[in-house]
């Protein structure tokens, strides 16, 4: 029974860990969305986008990205904002069920996190 405490300790240690990176890189990165340019209107199927196009860009003419507009992805619930949903979040990804969408979630934060660390480094 002990070396099974052990590794759920490990496990938690882990998931601890990796959700205090995510909060460090990608809190508040997720409640971008389009809205339609004329009605001001959320888009029906949101998804986070990119403010500076360097990752998911809305449809030209048609609708634009607007900063923290949306509650996020899963009705707010996959987000890196505070340090329970982080790993909450670390969770969904450990158990492989929908790491996916949070990976593609994330991957707009990604690029602009890029472009943040090699304009640093020019400096």
């Amino acid at each position: 029974m002990v070396p099974l405490l052990h590794i759920a300790l490990l496990v938690i240690f882990v998931i601890i860990i990796y959700a205090i990176i995510g909060l460090e890189l990608f809190s508040g990165k997720l409640h971008n969305t389009c809205h339609y340019i004329d009605s001001g209107l959320m888009v029906e199927e949101p998804n986070p986008c990119s403010v500076d196009s360097k990752g998911y860009t809305c449809v030209p003419g048609e609708s634009t990205c607007k900063n923290d507009t949306w509650e996020g992805p899963n009705w707010g619930i996959t987000n890196f904002d505070n340090f329970f949903l982080a790993m909450l979040t670390v969770f969904q990804c450990v158990t492989m069920e929908g790491w996916t969408d949070v990976m593609y979630y994330v991957s707009v934060t990604l690029k602009q996190l890029k472009r943040a660390l090699t304009s640093s480094k020019r400096n």
